[in-house]
């Protein structure tokens, strides 16, 4: 019945067939009773027209007015054929009329009469239906449509079918189809339904004038009483309790009761197991506005109060408070601060606006002015907001401040100037701290853990010295400085080329911790340590306990985003680990968390490297260099430097990179940086050789030898070893136990590549190689393929089969078309592109014209625009 907009013969089916057995039977009582709107009036007239059809006398009235002229009509009726009276809105007919109806109707029995009597029910005309009924009439009962049947008939008006939000407000109509009709030809008017792909939706960028005007009606005409208590509710939120509604209006439930059976009857309030509600946002919004802000913040504050003193949840009573309180007023303030305390680290961007709120309602001269001041502050760290909360903590402290106070206001300082990445202005400002006597106890573990971290990235021997104090002295029940102290033990030994002390204080600092909130690092270095010796499942579990707690301050989800991003690059899931590491740059920059930035940088240009882009490898690395301190707390300095000389070497050169080796970086390969990127040996060992360099060369062999045989227990080590092994001594056999036994996707691509380059026998060189290209493809990484292809063709094989693609379009590219459109599209020249992808400028021009071909454009700007769109 699709195209119906009245909507009426939807969900009347079982109305219809029953009036088409009496006009069947051609004669007797049918009464109709139904609300307002339910479908009486159509429901009549398709029975009379019907009735009509099958050659029967219809007799109806225009009105009310008209009903005793048709009874007098009828009377001076003749028997004869099949009639049909049909009288509508009984429920308006005067005495009278209905008195003279009870004989008629009485007699139908003996004459081929069909009487359809209808009227709104429970308004009028009672004795004439009850008399027809005890005679023997058969009554229908209009009840509101099914949720089913609503849903259908909003698709009928709507054109399309409704999604959640718009059956929500269809609700409101209680079933009934007239006013679902009227509701959504209200939003129509005013442009609120949008019809995508089928789905029907509400818009929420235009006003709803009509609507509202709509609902407002509905709303004005409930009683005084019922208006009341909406509004009230209004205030306490889009749900709320019946006996939060009569607490706040001095009443009880049970007196209530009746104007809350109104809403409900009203359609405007819907009565789910765990409370009440609003059924839709906009009918809340309507309510909510009808109240005039000054009451509004009243009624505000009163909500908040009543909560706060019976003991419900703080931050329930922030929600009003944050709305309703005034300045000086004690006891809503004190409401705000002890809900943002709450929240501190739940909900921290929610802390912060509390707490920023709760100081701007404080008087000056208030006493709790400082107290207040500080919990705004490390609610603003939390947040991740770091200029504002240093900002505020020296605007308090150029003021005379009590000691305790000042000091927890400092240790805040303490805290941003770390989170900012000046690791010496930190620790000055902790070691200032700890001088002082009588610091609160309960502030000295945070100063100290604090300062460890600043020191950490400062001055590392510093670091370690206080570290081994703190493990002597405070042995015992784990506590979050043990942990740390325990951690900062560990980033040394992971530097200094102990993989096997390292894992062990890492995870004894990991199990140490006690306030997972304030205390990420332990576990999040814990996790760097087993990805860096490939243990990833490990890694994994580790990384999902850190995340698996409440805790959303900002910069714990920035390191365990940039921590992610690492594990999942040196996993070889590329793709993966840039969307992470681009996401944690983005937080990082927006909020000032400069000591995290270089971490996240160093993993974009890893795979900047890997997939062709030189340019934006060369700015990661530039900014780690020259204006991001990489102060090596969570990834090992040697780390940034590998990144640096790898980018020197595909940007400038062979020579330039060896410079940079022995100029700037002269102890990397002594450093523990083949303990926590094993594959990098291998590469150093080939740039060597390429170089002639067999003194580099060796060294790093009996580096990374040395790295094994001091740490018997890690594959990834032992393997790096065989592979650096073979490679300085051209051992193939070393290089075929390398590919098997690493289960390293990077470690087993880069020793079959340097097996297959090694092996003078064609066929099993193009077998090694081509294993390499399947893994490079497998991790996605278009310049080592594009490497991998160019040795295949100078070894007369073309490329391995790979499975149909389709003949125009991006998806029709193969690996080599999709690197250059790739790097076309970010700019780059045929030059340039020849020097990344290891082909001459004459071989990018021709694979250029194969893409044009492909994507049916035909020049390098349609090629940047048509990247952009598909991708």
């Amino acid at each position: 019945m699709s195209g119906n907009r009245e909507g009426v013969f939807r969900g009347r089916e079982g109305e219809r067939e029953l009036l088409s057995g009496v006009l069947d039977a051609g004669t007797g009582v049918v009464l109709v009773d139904g609300a307002a709107g339910t479908g009486k009036t159509r429901l009549l007239a398709e029975a009379a027209a019907l009735a009509a059809h099958r050659g029967a006398e219809v007799a109806t009235a225009q009105d009310e007015l008209d009903q005793p002229l048709l009874l007098a009509r009828l009377a001076e009726r003749r028997p004869g054929g099949p009639a049909l009276v049909v009288l509508d809105d009984l429920h308006l007919a005067e005495p009278g009329t209905l008195a003279a109806l009870r004989s008629p109707v009485a007699a139908s029995a003996c004459e081929k009469v069909v009487w359809l009597l209808a009227r709104r029910r429970g308004e009028g005309a009672d004795r004439l239906f009850a008399a027809a009924l005890a005679r023997g009439a058969v009554r229908i009962e209009l009840r509101p449509l099914p949720d089913n049947v609503i849903a259908d008939l909003v698709a009928d008006l709507a054109g399309g079918t409704p999604d959640r939000d718009l059956l929500a407000l269809a609700s409101t109509a209680r079933g009934n189809p007239a006013a679902v009709t009227s509701l959504l030809d209200a939003l129509r008017a005013d442009g609120q339904i949008a019809v995508v792909n089928g789905q029907a939706s509400l818009r929420t960028d235009r006003s709803p004038l009509n609507t509202e005007a709509l609902l407002s009606e509905r709303v004005s005409a409930l009683s005084g009483r019922a208006r009341h208590l909406l509004q009230v509710a209004s205030v306490l939120g889009p749900r709320f309790e019946p006996g939060d509604v009569a607490e706040m209006l001095a009443s009880s439930t049970a007196i209530l009761l009746p104007a809350l059976d109104e809403v409900i009857a009203a359609g405007l309030v819907a009565a789910p197991e765990d409370g009440l509600a609003f059924r839709h946002e906009l009918v809340w919004r309507l309510v909510a506005g009808s109240v005039p802000p000054p009451v509004r913040r009243a009624l505000h504050r009163e909500a908040g109060e009543m909560l706060l003193k019976r003991g419900d949840s703080a931050v329930r009573a922030a929600q009003h408070l944050l709305h309703g309180a005034q300045r000086g007023d004690a006891r809503s303030i004190d409401g705000l601060v002890t809900a943002a305390t709450a929240v501190l680290f739940t909900a921290p961007d929610a802390a912060a606006e509390l707490a920023v709120r709760a100081l701007e309602l404080t008087d000056p001269a208030s006493p709790s002015l400082p107290h207040r001041t500080v919990i705004a502050v490390r609610a603003l760290i939390a947040a991740g907001r770091l200029a504002a909360a240093q900002a505020l903590a020296r605007d308090a402290l150029s003021r005379e401040v009590s000691p305790e106070p000042a000091a927890k206001l400092r240790h805040c300082v303490a805290m941003t100037t770390l989170l900012t990445a000046r690791h010496a202005e930190s620790a000055e400002h902790c070691e200032a701290l700890l001088d002082e006597p009588d610091l609160l106890p309960e502030l000295v573990p945070w100063v100290e853990i604090t300062r460890m971290m600043a020191l950490l990235g400062h001055d590392r021997n510093r670091a370690g010295e206080l570290a081994e104090t703190v493990v002597r002295t405070r042995q015992g029940s784990p506590d979050d400085v043990l942990a740390t102290a325990l951690a900062v033990l560990a980033a040394i030994a992971r530097d200094t080329g102990q993989p096997g002390a390292a894992l062990e204080l890492a995870r004894e600092a990991a199990r140490s911790v006690t306030s997972h909130d304030l205390c990420a690092y332990p576990r999040l270095l814990l996790a760097t340590v087993f990805s860096g010796l490939r243990e990833f499942a490990e890694a994994d579990s580790v990384l999902r306990g850190a995340r698996s707690g409440p805790s959303a301050v900002v910069a714990k989800g920035i390191m365990t985003a940039v921590v992610q991003a690492r594990i999942l690059v040196q996993a070889g899931r590329v793709e993966e680990a840039a969307t992470e590491a681009r996401a944690a740059l983005t937080t990082a920059e927006e909020t000032g968390h400069a000591a995290l930035v270089a971490p996240a940088l160093a993993v974009l240009a890893v795979v900047a490297i890997h997939t062709g882009d030189l340019p934006a490898a060369v700015e990661h690395v530039g900014r780690c260099r020259e204006s991001v301190p990489a102060d090596g707390i969570l990834f090992s300095r040697a780390c940034y430097q590998w990144n640096d000389v790898l980018v020197t070497y595909v940007g400038s050169g062979l020579e330039k990179a060896l410079e940079l080796l022995r100029d700037e970086y002269p102890d990397l390969v002594s450093s523990g940086l083949f303990a926590e990127e094993p594959r990098a040996a291998g590469w150093f060992v080939r740039r060597a050789l390429e170089a002639g360099d067999e003194g580099l060369a060796k060294s790093v062999v009996d580096r990374v030898e040395q790295l094994a045989g001091e740490n018997p227990g890690f594959r990834a080590v032992a393997t790096a070893a065989l592979h650096a092994r073979g490679l300085l001594d051209a051992d193939a056999s070393l290089l075929e136990l390398a590919v098997r036994q690493d289960g390293d996707l990077w470690a087993r691509a880069n020793a079959a590549e340097d097996l297959g380059v090694l092996l003078d026998d064609r066929a099993a060189s193009v077998k090694s190689l081509e294993s390499a290209l399947g893994l490079y493809r497998e991790i996605g990484v278009s310049r080592d393929s594009a490497r991998v292809l160019g040795r295949l063709r100078k070894l007369g094989r073309r490329r391995r089969a790979e499975p149909a693609r389709p003949a125009s379009g991006w998806s029709g590219l193969d690996d080599t078309e999709r690197a250059i459109a790739t790097l076309v599209a970010k700019g780059q020249t045929n030059r340039q592109i020849s020097t990344q992808l290891f082909m001459s400028p004459h071989t990018v021009n021709f694979h250029l014209r194969k893409i044009f071909r492909r994507l049916g454009i035909s020049s390098r700007v349609e090629l940047v625009t048509r990247s952009r769109e598909d991708r």
